[in-house]
């Protein structure tokens, strides 16, 4: 039976850290950090392994649980570390060149192109962040 319990641990504490994700996603910290829930799927596989060790007769249960606890360690590990990383940066504009053209959203959210202004009026670009 404990492997068992362990199998509904792990499975509990890796739908907890989705859950607490998906309820902090607007706090920074969780936001800019999503490294914690990866760390709590390989928790959960480490319990769900512990009751596959620790069970006697009947261990499907914990062999679901090190499935389940396995492909969402998987998964949140290549969403984290693969897809959602920062994209490298381009090539640097060099003082005096023209700058290359981009398409960025104004204040009221509408696509504004540099290639509009071009040669047209002086262009100041404001890059703020917007957290207040």
């Amino acid at each position: 039976m404990r492997a068992a319990w362990l199998a509904v641990l792990s499975v509990l504490l890796a739908a907890g850290a989705i859950v607490a994700y998906v309820l902090l996603i607007r706090v920074p910290l969780v936001r800019n950090h999503p490294e914690g829930y990866v760390i709590a799927f390989a928790v959960a596989l480490g319990l769900a392994v512990l009751g596959v060790m620790r069970g006697r007769g009947r261990r499907w249960p914990a062999w679901i649980a090190v499935g389940v606890t396995g492909a969402l360690l998987l998964a949140g590990g290549w969403f984290n570390f693969v897809l959602a990383r920062v994209p490298g940066t381009g090539a640097a504009v060099r003082v005096g060149a023209p700058a290359p053209d981009f398409t960025l959203p104004d204040a009221k959210g509408r696509p504004v192109s540099l290639a509009e202004f071009r040669g047209k009026k002086p262009v100041v670009l404001v890059f703020y962040r917007g957290y207040w």
